[in-house]
Order: structure tokens, then C-alpha cells, then sequence
């Protein structure tokens, strides 16, 4: 089976999940390759395609769905993987991506991993903070150390797990 993992990561947490993902993947014929390296016109050629984004206003880059918009023949199966600050997943995040992708292709499966907001400077979060109500603030403080150092250990080897598992399933 060729399976291709391609990303877009603003910060490196998802690209952080995209390696654990390759790993995963290990002894397949797999690439890794960061999605603005990605030929639309190479799709094809691969049976798998592993795609994720950072969750950025409640959805994926667009670049996703420009290279599957561009591509001429897509594979046959594509499973999303996303990172986001987000205490609940974002299983919305890729609502253009899917239209994109229509009935030509199945979409297998998606994971989700926390990660830290690393891209916002900590005094923009701090006056975001100040802004709430004193019980919001405090279980928003508790979220953002929680986040800290995320994707951890934990994330990525979940992470890789996860695509041993989609692998065993195939």
C-alpha cells in the first residue's frame, strides 16, 4: 500500500502528529511531506493519504482543500488528523475538505489531538484572561496549563498508534 502523510502546521504541532503518524506507518511505503510540497497531480498515485491541519477559526488550512480541489483523480481513502486548543475536538474543521472530497473518495477515519497555542503571545492570552467572568477565567486558565507542552509524549505516541491501528484494519 503507498500512503502519503501531508500537513500544514502553522506552529509544528501538527507536524509533530504528522511524524508520529509516518512512524506509525512504518513498513509501508509511506512519504512525509509537508502539504505546499505536495503535486495535486500525485494523488493519485498513492492509496492512503493521512491529511491535517491545525484547527485555525474553527477549521482547516486551506490549503487542504486547494490540493484536493486541484487534484485530478483523487485516492481512494483519506483519513484526517487535526490539532487544536479547543477542549472539545473539531470534528467540523474539515466540512470544506469533505465537500471537496464528495462521494469520489472514503473517508476512513479522523484524529484529534490537543495542542498548545503556541502561535498567540502570551500577553494577547493573559488580556483574553482578564476579559472573563472570574469562574470562566479560572477554567480557562486551567485549560491553557493543561495545554502547556502539548502534543505530548502521550499525544504522539497516540497518535502513531492510531495509525497502526488504521493500518491493521486495511
Amino acid at each position: 500500500m503507498k500512503i502519503l502523510v501531508t500537513y500544514f502546521s502553522q506552529n509544528g504541532n501538527t507536524e509533530k502528529v504528522a511524524r508520529s503518524i509516518y512512524e506509525g506507518c512504518q513498513g509501508e511505503d509511506v512519504d512525509l511531506k509537508p502539504i505546499k510540497e505536495v503535486d495535486p497531480l500525485d494523488l493519485k498515485n498513492f492509496d492512503l493519504v493521512f491529511l491535517g491541519s491545525g484547527i485555525y477559526a474553527s477549521r482547516v488550512n486551506k490549503a487542504l482543500s486547494d490540493l484536493v480541489a486541484a487534484a485530478q483523480e483523487l485516492p481512494p481513502k483519506f483519513i484526517f488528523f487535526s490539532t487544536h486548543a479547543s477542549k472539545e475536538p473539531y470534528q467540523d474543521g474539515f466540512k470544506v475538505v469533505k465537500s471537496k472530497i464528495g462521494e469520489s473518495s472514503q473517508i476512513i477515519d479522523e484524529f484529534d489531538c490537543c495542542g498548545d497555542n503556541i502561535g498567540v503571545p502570551e500577553a494577547m492570552r493573559n488580556a483574553m484572561l482578564e476579559r472573563l467572568p472570574e469562574d470562566k477565567r479560572k477554567e480557562a486558565e486551567k485549560h491553557q496549563q493543561w495545554l502547556k507542552g502539548r502534543p505530548n509524549e502521550e499525544d504522539l505516541q497516540n497518535a502513531k498508534n492510531f495509525a497502526q491501528s488504521i493500518l491493521k484494519k486495511l
